[in-house]
């Protein structure tokens, strides 16, 4: 899905669950104010959702700078002014960083969401996670305002960047999710359950090896780590390789 602006993902996620009849959900969300990239899963290709939440994310953001807030992006109140970076502090945020979570976040202090204690007007103290940026790219750079094309590890949150070179996001917009690009994009096209999974290796089963792995049965394999098991040019589940042997973890078919 191209995400619009506006609309939560779980909204976009109701929106496709409404119409295709099927359970859904999706693979890693989007704030609403951020556009792009939204992959959705229907029916029992939402428990490949596991496969795809740890791959890497591209986006291109515009950050106002100058100017703190206290969500992260235009939303949030104003905290403090800052200095704006030079272009050479801009280009230096790359590699592994140390970044502080947002306030308005999903990550839960005490065992409550912090976006929900921000909203009720308290301020506890946010984590720090450390990042991957793997590529950093400045698409536009003005007096007060930057634009940036970003590749990320995941989990990585585009407005703790926006933070940590003392501004805050204006725009977001997701283009990638791993090999999973917003080019391909379209509302109209429902996708096998094989092109959640391109990035895994992919393993071709025989009519015996169809038998074992559709009843959970181990197969022999080669690889290590997550491995689609295909069959007829369909998935049969994904396994979990290790010392020749692939132990089914999810099976589709």
């Amino acid at each position: 899905m191209d995400k619009e602006a506006g609309p939560s993902s779980f909204a976009i996620v109701r929106r496709v669950r409404q119409r295709f009849g099927l359970k859904a959900g999706h693979a890693g969300t989007l704030d609403p104010f951020a556009t792009g990239l939204l992959v959705c899963l229907l029916g029992r290709s939402t428990r490949l959702a596991r496969y795809l939440v740890g791959l890497d994310k591209r986006y291109v953001t515009t950050i106002r700078l100058g100017v703190r807030t206290d969500t992260g992006d235009a939303e949030g109140g104003e905290t403090e002014t800052t200095e704006v970076p030079t272009r050479a502090e801009i280009e230096a945020l790359r590699g592994e960083v140390e970044l502080r979570v947002p306030a308005a976040s999903a990550v839960k202090i005490d065992g409550e969401r912090a976006y929900r204690l921000h909203r009720a007007g308290q301020a506890p103290e946010m984590p720090m996670r450390r990042s991957e940026i793997h590529e950093l790219e400045i698409l536009r750079f003005d007096p007060g305002e930057l634009e940036l094309a970003l590749h990320v590890s995941s989990g990585t949150y585009i407005r703790a960047i926006a933070d940590a070179l003392g501004g805050h996001c204006t725009a977001l917009r997701r283009t990638a999710v791993g090999p999973l690009a917003i080019e391909d994009a379209d509302e109209e096209l429902l996708l096998p359950p094989l092109a959640a999974v391109p990035h895994l290796p992919h393993q071709e089963l025989d009519d015996d090896g169809l038998r074992l792995a559709t009843t959970g049965r181990a197969v022999p394999t080669e690889h290590e780590g997550p491995v689609a098991l295909v069959h007829d040019g369909e998935l049969v589940a994904v396994a979990l390789g290790a010392d020749g042997i692939a132990h089914p973890e999810t099976v589709l078919r």
